[in-house]
């Protein structure tokens, strides 16, 4: 029965991962009444007349408390673990802590970040969380400097320092398929993350602490720092570095876009694959050294030898990752299933793979979050039962092909469901990755690493560079990459239950025509088709920025793409281009930038590095930052450009696009916020104005030169609801029913200001804001009332309260 309990602690610990809040006591004891009502059934079911089907009563009771002790049992870790996260009150305070760097220190031109170890605060009504995301700037967002670079000292590892911080709740985007920053900071146990306050004292008061998690941050950060040393700063060292201590900030974008297309990034990173290939080594080498000494099999049976020295070398390796949450959870897995085969008894497979999916789960309810647990268990589960029932054992190529053929083919289903894509040369990747990596690579780096073995390094280096020029020449091939929509749930399902019919032995009836049901998973369309005369927006919370995506009948919009973050990573990688993948968008008619500001245009480059474009509207001058990176991109985009201007006008599908500014001859002196392309789009079922950043001036010759077109049902507030811009008398010429603040949580700048909120307000109007709410979904499909679903509202969780 230990299978269909864990069935049963699987749906309870996942099912709770998905309420919107803790449940009360009046919830559970309504869950009581059903536990007790069922187990009255099991015990005399004669006088319910089920004797019949006692037996299956008594599993579905199991399954039933199973579930039920896994649900609580994931409440009670969550609430413990919410009550240690920053209190609301203490937010963007100043708060003078003292504590240890556990982690090594990332850097980057904004500046450095660690994970932060608070021992002490000085503040006695602001409890402080155990461990915070801490960042010392020396550049804003916008690319200006905060102070010299110099001025500041350098953080390293296993340091003790006293400094004062400015701290937030752990707080994200909410978009469709987007990632949770707050979901990662739970399961991470990051109970606040923020900003060291460089105008205050800064003391460090240790440079080693002698602690377990400052020792292996240090032990971590010295092995990153020599493989750097022996290397230098290339992208072969910056792959070592993720291979051997898991610290993968210094990969270029470009150079994790070939992993993902290849589909070989998870190779890239200190993964499942790597513990366990290298604790299979450590088991195989331990056991080859009792059976050369029999008296140590006398005093340790040889299987329990190999299996600690396998555990030993699982353990030192994930060490070497900082002992991160996927390196733990597949440390546990592994440790698990190593205790449960080293026993004298020999059990089923399934019970093995059972005990580890409990340990896992006691230990890490949050790890059911983490595509990463079901792609782990589900590549054991699928091996075993492709692989057994098999009449006579296969050669070890035939059974290393076949491995590879079964989880690529099995996985597909999942990679769609999860990433939106389906990389064709994935098996040839892995195929000769695989190997390569884990057998070659990673033991060569680590041995070069840790002892004074610079040729080790060397011959690492240059292997990963032979495997990356064959990685690249696979990418080129044609259709070597596609992306597909997010396929409805009952879809998915089908394609999964084609999938086991395929793996089923050979002579099994019709087994081939289980990939026939995959077809639905292939060819559904992306969206739900819209009619001629309805649109479809999506105000995208990218933070403190702007990006809104407008979807007719025939025809899809980008207005901005929001704000680059640092030099690797941008809303338009993160936030724009996933959501497009998600919805099937490949193609974009119009891109609209509307001005030369980081929070706008900053995210645009790497959107249509991944989708194509008709054309392109914006404000922007040849030496904007945007044509550099667009000229920087491996295949740089062609696309039809031109500057955005009053009276610019098109129709697509019964909507009609009219620019409203800037002027055509735009003076030079004026700000690049009044520089913003404001775009009017109308429709039978009511009107949207984007309005980008502009300000009281641009505000002014609007009313001026366009008072009869500025009236709309929905707009975006002009630039995030600053006090420089939705003036009086531009909020009435607008009254919009609904106004939008796309501002980040607890921005500096303060938006949207409370007396631009009132405006709105005295004339009836409904202000959303996208860091409470998510994104903001708009559908003018009938009427003259558009339907507004919250992001936030659609899919709330507990973690969010």
């Amino acid at each position: 029965m230990l299978p269909g309990a864990t069935v049963g602690l699987l749906f309870g610990v996942w099912l709770f991962q998905q309420q919107p809040r803790l449940w009360s006591l009046g919830i559970w004891l309504g869950w009581l009444g059903v536990l007790s009502a069922s187990w009255l059934i099991c015990r005399f079911p004669e006088h319910f007349r089920v004797q019949s089907y006692q037996s299956s009563f008594r599993k579905l009771f199991l399954i039933l408390l199973v579930a039920v002790m896994g649900f609580a049992w994931s409440q009670m870790r969550a609430w413990y673990r919410l009550q240690s996260q920053l209190p609301s009150a203490c937010e963007q305070q100043v708060i003078p802590v003292q504590g240890v760097i556990v982690s090594v220190p990332e850097r980057d031109a904004r500046g450095q970040h660690v994970d932060f170890a608070i021992e002490r605060s000085f503040k006695a009504d602001c409890p402080m969380p155990k461990r915070v995301r801490l960042h010392l700037y020396n550049q804003s967002y916008r690319g200006e400097s905060v102070k010299a670079s110099s001025v500041f000292p350098t953080l390293q590892a296993g340091e003790r320092w006293q400094w004062s911080v400015r701290l937030k709740r752990p707080h994200g985007t909410r978009n469709p398929h987007g990632f949770d920053y707050a979901a990662w900071c739970l399961s991470n146990n990051i109970g606040a993350s923020g900003a060291i306050v460089s105008k205050t004292p800064m003391r460090r008061l240790q440079r080693l602490v002698w602690q377990p998690s400052a020792l292996i941050a240090y032990w971590r950060a010295t092995v990153g720092h020599r493989i750097e040393k022996v290397l230098g700063i290339t992208p072969q060292s910056a792959v070592l570095r993720a291979l051997v201590i898991g610290d993968d900030s210094q990969i270029a974008r470009a150079d994790w876009q070939l992993f993902v297309d290849t589909g070989i990034n998870h190779l890239v990173s200190i993964s499942g694959l790597h513990i366990t290939m290298l604790a299979s080594m450590g088991y195989l080498f331990i056991g080859w050294i009792w059976r050369l000494r029999p008296r140590l099999a006398l005093r340790i049976p040889s299987r329990l030898a190999a299996g600690a020295g396998g555990a030993l070398v699982a353990i030192t390796y994930s060490a070497l990752a900082g002992f991160s949450i996927p390196t733990e959870r597949t440390l546990l897995m592994l440790l698990t299933m190593i205790a449960m085969l080293s026993l004298k008894q020999r059990l089923p497979f399934s019970w093995v793979l059972s005990a580890a999916v409990w340990v896992v789960l006691v230990l890490d309810p949050w790890a059911v979050m983490a595509p990463g647990f079901w792609l782990s268990f589900g590549a054991v589960a699928i091996l075993a039962f492709a692989m057994s029932g098999r009449l006579r054992p296969a050669r070890w190529w035939q059974s290393a092909l076949q491995t590879q053929w079964v989880i690529t083919l099995a996985f597909v289903p999942v990679l769609i469901l999860l990433f939106n894509q389906l990389s064709l040369v994935s098996p040839l990747a892995n195929g000769f990755a695989i190997p390569v990596v884990s057998l070659a690579i990673v033991p060569l780096a680590i041995a070069g690493a840790i002892l004074p073995l610079d040729f080790s390094l060397h011959l690492a280096a240059t292997l990963w560079e032979w495997c990356a020029h064959g990685l690249l020449w696979l990418r080129q091939l044609p259709g070597a990459v596609c992306y597909l929509s997010t396929p409805p749930i009952w879809a998915w399902l089908l394609a999964m239950a084609g999938m086991l019919v395929w793996l089923m032995p050979r002579g099994w009836p019709l087994r081939w025509a289980g990939l026939l049901l995959w077809l639905p998973l292939l060819l559904m369309p992306g969206q739900v088709a819209l009619q001629p005369g309805q649109m479809r927006v999506t105000v995208l919370d990218v933070g403190q920025g702007l990006s809104v995506l407008v979807q007719t009948a025939h025809h899809s919009m980008l207005y901005d793409a929001g704000p680059a973050y640092n030099e690797e990573s941008d809303a338009g990688q993160r936030i724009v281009l996933p959501y497009l993948r998600h919805l099937g968008v490949s193609y974009l008619d119009t891109v609209v930038i509307s001005h030369d500001d980081n929070d706008h245009s900053g995210g645009m480059a790497s959107v249509l590095a991944g989708v194509s474009a008709g054309e392109l509207l914006s404000s922007l001058t040849p030496a904007s930052d945007f044509f550099k990176q667009i000229q920087g991109l491996p295949t740089p985009p062609i696309l039809r450009q031109q500057p955005c201007y009053q009276g610019q006008q098109w129709q697509w599908d019964n909507i009609s696009f009219r620019m409203l500014s800037p002027a055509k001859n735009e003076n030079s002196d004026v700000k690049d916020n009044d520089k913003s392309c404001v775009l009017q789009i109308k429709s039978s079922h009511g009107s949207l104005l984007l309005t980008g950043d502009i300000e009281k001036e641009a505000e002014r010759w609007l009313l001026e030169s366009s008072p009869d077109q500025l009236a709309t049902t929905v707009m975006t507030m002009p630039h995030h609801g600053s006090k420089t811009s939705s003036n009086i008398g531009f909020v009435n010429a607008t009254r919009p029913a609904i106004a939008i603040a796309t501002v980040g949580y607890l921005n500096r700048f303060g938006h949207p200001k409370p007396e631009v909120i009132s405006r709105y307000e005295a004339i009836g109007t409904i202000s959303l804001r996208s860091d409470n709410d998510g994104a903001i979904l708009i559908d003018f499909l009938s009427g003259q009332v558009p339907e507004v679903k919250r992001w936030r509202q659609i899919e709330p969780h507990y973690w969010e309260l």
